[in-house]
């Protein structure tokens, strides 16, 4: 019996050593150094539900639909790595899992841990956790909150993490960590997890333990010396006017069965009226110099094709289909080739068909011209490799009519939900640094909303802005005005957009006209800068960028100097700064700028990568 007993004892020791081994690999995988016998501080870590209703598990939280319990033991569906059956799905990039509140104390270090996988057939993807200390209870939303308004009184992010993406092969997990020091005031923490697109993603085993080693927390920026106001010239408020202008084989042919108020009529038709729009707009604008923004496709860059040009290898899309989501009126573009209806003509013989005589015109008065896309494709159904092609086309096409590459985007459909991190990356590196027309119907899709009025860097891909559009028609007139005031109040933007074709009739001119005029006096009055989209992203980019150094410090007969360095790519002109104290001249570069009356305000030219010095005197 002593061997057999003996054999037992080392068995039992080996397991034991084994458990005892794991569980310290599992506290250095979290962070480290974690205490061997730290104990999981998150409630419901194991993400049990009482209420089979929910979709949630007890105590745990969303930003937006899209997150629910998933996992063989629930609905048969998904994935499991802790063997209890069950695990989170998270899907939008505009959505969140938050974890239950969290007991923290001062000073400590916490570390969370959890595991993640995406299933997209497409990418991996990226995830980023965020420590809320002391989250503000919810209530219930103002009728008109300021954007502004946050939900966490502080927040610390980690970078963003890669997560495997699962293949048969692998079924592989990787784990996300991030640990962070509580700060004084600290008594309560939730943990956010967000993603960089909008594939679905497994969470499970979720730890959240005392100790740790804290990642770096940037302190906090003191407040400049002066003040920077938001727009040029000192506006506070930002607008643009744009359009989306189709020919007959932009989105005309290719209409879906949603959000095309005139997907009924004939395509023809209405390219004749998108070409009438060109005309009327620019007349709108000519009183108050309004420099607009058009979202073309690439047909609207050609003359004609007597010659039978293929574009894009003259695809058919997959994804083209009457099933949902895709929601086409028919499956024929499944088959039949994209641009097969060209009638291979002129603008002489077909006018709906080719706009390229258009864009002299445009050009000749200063307009902007920007990407609808080449081929009007829902991108957030195309594949990379389709987006990629079809950016690669608009540049090329738009080269040969003297177009600038595209550097703002517009979503046919507002068909951003469904992008990948892939594809998002593939957009910044076509160029793209700023889009619109975003999804604006499913919360966990939805990137920004109009009333927002600022435009926002998409989670992961922060090199690319997403701002805040609202659809101008005769019947929402009045809302498009209230949304000029509201971004005036709260230093915001807001792009008002319609097809060039719904501004032809006498009741659509004149909505279009009230609203134009509207903006037109809040432009006399200093309050409202008046751009073309990409031009206010770019100036929000580089104002955001913007490093301001007090040299030496005021006192009574001495002056304060000011360091001001615009690292950015893009001119910051007409930038305007407060000071702190009314001021009888200035010297910018050591050149005296004479003052007709005491101001505390200056206005300079500032040059992409330039450093000015300032010298205030009171």
């Amino acid at each position: 019996m002593r061997p057999a007993r003996s054999i037992i004892i080392l068995i039992v020791t080996s397991i034991l050593l084994l458990c005892i081994v794991g569980f310290v690999q599992t506290r250095r995988l979290a962070c480290e150094p974690i205490p061997l016998w730290s104990q999981n501080l998150l409630p419901n870590a194991g993400l049990a539900r009482s209420n089979v209703a929910s979709a949630l598990p007890d105590l745990w939280g969303a930003a937006a639909p899209g997150v629910m319990l998933r996992g063989p033991s629930i609905d048969g569906q998904g994935f499991d790595t802790d063997g209890d059956g069950r695990a989170l799905q998270l899907i939008g990039i505009a959505n969140a899992v938050e974890t239950p509140v969290i007991a923290v104390r001062p000073g400590q270090t916490y570390c969370f841990s959890i595991r993640a996988l995406t299933d997209s057939p497409v990418s991996a993807t990226r995830l980023r956790v965020a420590f809320s200390w002391n989250p503000r209870p919810a209530t219930p939303p103002d009728d008109n909150p300021p954007p502004t308004d946050a939900r966490h009184s502080s927040q610390y992010q980690s970078n963003w993490q890669p997560i495997v993406q699962w293949t048969p092969a692998t079924r592989d997990w990787t784990r996300i960590v991030a640990a962070f020091s509580a700060p004084p005031d600290a008594t309560q923490l939730i943990v956010q997890i967000t993603a960089a697109s909008d594939d679905r993603i497994y969470l499970d085993a979720p730890l959240v333990l005392a100790g740790g080693t804290a990642l770096p927390i940037l302190p906090a920026t003191p407040p400049p010396a002066l003040r920077v106001l938001p727009w040029p010239r000192g506006a506070t408020g930002a607008l643009s006017f744009s359009f989306d202008w189709e020919t007959a084989m932009g989105g005309l042919i290719h209409s879906r069965s949603v959000d095309d108020p005139y997907g009924d009529q004939d395509p023809v038709v209405r390219a004749m009226r998108m070409r009438e729009g060109v005309t009327t707009t620019l007349r709108l604008f000519a009183p108050y110099q309004i420099r607009a923004t058009y979202f073309a496709n690439g047909y609207n860059f050609l003359l004609g094709n007597r010659e039978a040009r293929t574009f894009l290898g003259n695809p058919t899309y997959s994804w083209a289909r009457t099933e949902q989501p895709y929601a086409w009126r028919t499956n024929a573009w499944t088959h039949t080739p994209w641009f097969g209806s060209d009638p291979h003509g002129t603008v002489q013989s077909d006018s709906g068909w080719y706009f390229g005589d258009l864009v002299p015109t445009l050009l000749g008065a200063n307009q902007d011209i920007q990407s609808h896309t080449f081929s009007h494709m829902y991108a957030g159904f195309a594949t990379p490799t389709e987006l990629n092609a079809d950016a690669a086309e608009w540049n090329r096409i738009a080269a040969e009519a003297q177009v600038p590459a595209a550097v703002a985007l517009a979503f046919p459909w507002s068909g951003s939900a469904g992008i990948s991190d892939t594809a998002w990356q593939d957009l910044e590196a076509a160029g793209i640094s700023v889009v619109t027309r975003t999804n604006r119907s499913q919360r966990q899709y939805q990137l920004i909303h109009a009333e927002d009025v600022h435009c926002q860097a998409i989670p992961g891909h922060e090199a690319i802005l997403a701002c805040p559009d609202f659809y101008l028609t005769p019947r929402s007139a009045p809302q498009a005005i209230g949304l000029i005031d509201r971004a005036i109040q709260y230093g915001g933007v807001i792009d008002l957009w319609a097809h060039t074709e719904e501004v032809t009739t006498p009741e659509q001119i004149a909505a279009w006209g009230q609203v134009v005029q509207h903006a037109g006096q809040r432009q006399s009055d200093g309050t409202l800068w008046i751009a073309p989209l990409a031009d206010i992203a770019n100036w929000q980019r580089a104002r955001d960028q913007l490093r301001i150094t007090q040299v030496s410090a005021a006192g009574p007969t001495t002056a304060l100097i000011i360091r001001v360095e615009n690292i950015s790519q893009h001119d910051l002109n007409r930038l305007t700064l407060e000071a702190p104290f009314a001021l009888t001249h200035w010297e910018i570069d050591g050149l005296v700028q004479p003052l007709g009356a005491p101001t505390e305000r200056l206005i300079l030219d500032l040059k992409a990568g330039q450093t000015r010095e300032l010298t205030l005197w009171r």
